[in-house]
């Protein structure tokens, strides 16, 4: 497979199946070409994470082997959908793209009449997520993917918030004195990740910080395993709050391959033991810090972004007094199939 630059007609047969280690580059790009055009990821970490382990050499299995719908015609991919299969202990989740020339085309629905025939046929809980594409031009696939997500049976559950910071000599001064003032709780130490040293402590203090968050808590040593193997991973980038040999606190930043305008507040955790003593705060500047001051490819970073639950009011407050401002918002629908025939319709 390959991502086509130019139009061609919709006539492209359906395929099912798993995306071999043959076809992971040719998915890869279509991705960034996504995400190039739309200026927001079309598949969340996690299904990126599963699609490369069900691809690689190694033949690694998980319990959510991923599934994938894709639309091409003479080896150019088009269309895709992937399906994380639900677990006992998560709903399975659903992502799509359209690749931005063969928009409007019908394309996506061919995608949703698949999906539709599938969740026929394998009961269980399912999220779908509908990435909302930046800008005006984002309006009208936006829409479709609501009108979709309707059509299948899918409800909107959550509003997760894409917030973003621009960075320019004042913010960076900014962050920079913030990070300064905003100490660390006295006993703890900010140092970085280490890989292979640090790896069951952090999986711990990740399980325990997001116990409530199944999809961001249930992170295993695999999953680790991939994100430190990736492109983007920077252990320096990785902070970690330390109370002796316990950790209490961690933030992890992203600078997406390709993508070396933007820096990303990945991920902030902190032990529900260390909680509401302003660790998070100060782990979130000395990343913004880092970021701040970080480049990728020979460039500095415009801005930060970073994702948040909308209904984390506390969590959406402080970032706001940081200085960041709403850009997207992501909606997740979730459905139960066979559909309860004892709901109102």
């Amino acid at each position: 497979m390959s991502v086509s630059s130019s139009p061609q007609p919709a006539g492209q047969p359906l395929w099912v199946g798993s995306i071999d280690s043959s076809a992971l580059a040719d998915f890869e790009r279509f991705v960034q070409e996504v995400h190039t055009e739309d200026g927001t990821p079309a598949f969340s970490e996690q299904t990126l994470v599963e699609v490369r382990k069900a691809a690689s050499a190694s033949g690694q299995k998980s319990q959510q082997q991923p599934v994938s719908f894709w639309l091409s015609e003479q080896g150019q991919l088009h269309a895709l959908a992937v399906i994380l299969p639900p677990t006992d202990q998560a709903a399975g989740t659903i992502e799509a793209a359209v690749a931005p020339s063969y928009r409007g085309r019908g394309l996506g629905r061919k995608l949703a009449d698949a999906l539709a025939t599938y969740l026929a046929d394998n009961p269980g809980e399912f999220n779908l997520w509908a990435h909302q594409i930046r800008g005006e031009a984002g309006a009208e696939p936006t829409a479709h993917a609501e009108h979709l997500a309707s059509a299948l049976g899918f409800r909107p559950v959550r509003d997760l918030r894409k917030m973003a910071l621009a960075l320019t000599d004042s913010s960076r001064e900014k962050i920079k004195d913030a990070a300064v003032a905003a100490s660390l709780p006295q006993g703890l130490e900010l140092t970085t990740f280490v890989p292979g040293e640090d790896d069951a402590a952090w999986l711990e203090l990740n399980a325990a910080a997001f116990a409530n968050h199944p999809e961001q808590g249930s992170l295993t040593q695999a999953d680790l395993d991939e994100r430190v193997n990736s492109d983007w991973f920077r252990a320096e980038g990785f902070f970690i709050a330390r109370d002796g040999k316990d950790f209490a606190g961690y933030h992890w930043t992203k600078i997406p391959a390709g993508q070396h305008e933007e820096g990303e507040v990945y991920a902030v955790g902190i032990s529900p033991a260390w909680q509401g003593k302003g660790l998070g705060r100060a782990l979130t500047l000395a990343g913004m810090n880092y970021l701040a001051q970080a480049s990728a490819e020979g460039e500095s970073l415009e801005k930060i972004a970073l994702y948040v639950d909308a209904e984390n009011v506390a969590a959406v407050k402080l970032y706001e007094s940081l200085g960041f401002e709403p850009e997207t918002i992501d909606i997740m629908y979730t459905a139960q199939f066979p559909a309860d025939s004892s709901s109102d319709h």
